[in-house]
């Protein structure tokens, strides 16, 4: 099965309710719940620091000619506050992309449709041109000894008539591009735990209805 379980993960570096689980069940549910409202914490700072440092630079352009020794405080105050609302955005799209392979948190409508979006056919026929590429450049030992699950694979992502588990895309892109987490790109991870991972992707595809 594509993907993992909340239980003993660490989903927020940066608050309490990212404590290392011990157990399932009830404590998974609390970090899942906790993970939807720190999304949407984040969220609520982009919005609210992206507005006041619009006005802040408005008001900066506009003091310029009538009150100009406000405008550097003006300006100088917006550009602290838009970079706190970028701060946010990237906290948020680290947290995001953290819980994308964690399948307890596909609870959350937010993680699963940007799961359901990897899934797609758009980025699936992405993964399926990354695949082939790797395989005719043939000068990864890791790429060359399991070409044969990297071609089906690259044939089955283009397939109209399969779907694709959107735990199993997430985990195929990890597996195609993530230079540290992925057994296919760090020489440093176990050559076996390649085809167990092209194994456990490809088990995600089903026939459509």
């Amino acid at each position: 099965m594509c993907g993992k379980t909340a239980a003993g993960l660490r989903l927020f570096p940066d608050a309490s309710a990212g404590d290392a689980l011990h157990a399932p069940g009830a404590m998974v549910a609390r970090a899942v719940e906790d993970a939807g409202r720190r999304l949407h914490d984040l969220q609520r700072e982009e919005w609210e620091d992206g507005a006041l440092a619009a006005v802040a630079l408005t008001l900066a352009i506009a003091a310029s000619a009538v009150r100009p020794e406000l405008a550097l405080p003006l300006f100088f105050g917006g550009m602290f506050v838009a970079g706190r609302a970028v701060l946010a955005i990237w906290r948020r799209w680290d947290l995001l992309d953290r819980l994308l392979v964690e399948r307890d948190a596909y609870a959350l409508r937010e993680v699963r449709g940007r799961a359901e979006h990897e899934a797609g056919t758009v980025n699936r026929r992405r993964l399926s041109r990354t695949i082939r590429s790797r395989l005719e450049l043939e000068d990864n030992p890791r790429v060359v000894a399991n070409a044969d699950l990297l071609r089906a694979l690259a044939d089955e992502l283009v397939d109209p008539l399969l779907e694709l588990d959107p735990a199993c895309a997430v985990a195929c892109g990890r597996l195609l591009t993530d230079d540290l987490g992925s057994p296919l790109i760090n020489s440093e991870l176990p050559a076996e735990d390649v085809r167990s991972r092209l194994f456990q992707i490809r088990s995600g595809f089903h026939s459509g209805d």
